[in-house]
């Protein structure tokens, strides 16, 4: 009897020293294609997770659908990797596809306890689907907003955004830069006035977020005859949905640089390297939680053209479906409301029409852009 329990201790520490050493080779190499860079990059990290997985899971017998494990689990493969480096890239100039070969680090505790907590709990599943931001879109605009704020084409600015689009296409989300939105719309949209116009922007190109990057900078003669550059990085995030700011981060930097063109703008690009990746990584973690599933989850409604009579009734309605709603503008005839909804926005289309016809108000759908729905009355 002790001989086999013995046996059986020293077959689990066996087990356990071996996903240890797997645990431990937490770099891997993959490959992406797809038919934009940031989407071969994607698939290039999802691919890389999916061979972690496969590792992590190899040898446990008890697991009785590896596949399942590895795609809900890799579903979500930007939360685990820690940084990449992008190791060769092609784009096939017949069906113009990118071709991307990656080195990933894998961060192995959280993919391992990640792993753990699907196998041991089902409704794990449904927090990687949630948590997969590939159907996300993010739109990033640049917005000076002095006269003498750095110029979009300059070294800094492009290296703030190359260092948004890296992070947030880590993660697993579309990103669009101006030079993107300009291909698609046909229209340059390089820098934007106000965050209004921006989110105007946002909305047309259905996205779910809009960051807006604006870049303050300044020089002063030091005794020696060089120049002291000193900046500052402003980085705000907006749900495009509600217009609602819920990050704003920024953050200074200072170098000493060479007279002449050449040299500020070099020295500037400088201190964009000091204080951008922290900036960026700090916005990055931002929207991830904005969209990640612990967040309660709201569909925003607009009805316009609604006579004040009848916007009670709207209330009535809501209150008759028993849905939580937080009144946000009332302004004449229109009226917006926060609906608190696990439901996607058509059901909730739906629902409404539905729910109007019943409650005497005739109200027609005009647009659904990303979780916003906007009702007019007749």
């Amino acid at each position: 009897m002790k001989n086999k329990a013995l046996s059986y201790i020293m077959a689990v520490i066996f087990v356990l020293f071996n996903l240890g050493i797997s645990y431990a080779s937490n770099t891997t190499e993959a490959t992406g294609t797809g038919d934009s860079r940031q989407v071969a990059i994607n698939n290039a990290l999802k691919s890389a997770v999916e061979q972690a997985v496969g590792v992590l899971i190899k040898g446990l017998t008890e697991v009785s659908n590896n596949e399942l494990v590895v795609d809900k689990v890799s579903a979500a493969s930007a939360g685990f990797v820690k940084n990449y480096e992008i190791l060769s890239e092609v784009k096939d100039p017949v069906d113009n596809m990118y071709k991307i070969k990656i080195r990933a680090t894998i961060d192995d505790i959280a993919l391992k306890s990640a792993v753990d907590e699907f196998l041991k709990d089902p409704r794990a599943q449904r927090i990687f689907q949630e948590t997969k931001f590939d159907e996300r879109r993010v739109v990033v605009l640049y917005q000076p907003r002095t006269e003498n704020d750095l110029p979009f084409k300059s070294k800094a600015v492009q290296k703030v955004m190359d260092l948004i689009q890296d992070s947030l296409t880590g993660y697993g989300f579309r990103v669009f830069l101006p030079e993107q939105l300009t291909k698609t719309s046909g229209k340059a949209v390089e820098t934007v006035a106000d965050p209004e116009i921006a989110l105007n922007i946002a909305r047309q190109e259905n996205g779910d977020a809009l960051v807006l990057v604006s870049f303050d900078a300044g020089k002063s003669q030091t005794p020696t005859g060089l120049i002291l550059i000193m900046s500052e990085l402003f980085l705000k995030a907006y749900d495009s949905s509600t217009g609602e700011l819920f990050a704003n981060v920024n953050k200074k930097a200072k170098t000493i640089a060479k007279g002449g063109n050449y040299g500020i703008d070099d020295g500037v690009a400088t201190t964009t390297e000091k204080s951008g990746p922290e900036a960026v990584e700090a916005l990055a973690k931002k929207i991830v939680e904005r969209f990640s599933s612990n967040r309660a989850k709201f569909v925003t409604t607009i009805f316009k053209k609604i006579a004040l009579a009848d916007q009670e009734k709207v209330e009535d309605m809501l209150e008759g479906l028993k849905w939580r709603y937080k009144i946000v503008k009332q302004t004449g005839t229109n009226i917006e409301i926060e609906i608190f909804s696990e439901s996607d926005p058509n059901s909730v289309k739906r629902t409404l029409i539905k729910a109007a016809k019943t409650s005497g108000l005739t109200i027609s759908s005009a647009e659904i852009v990303g979780s916003r729905i906007t009702f007019e009355g007749q």
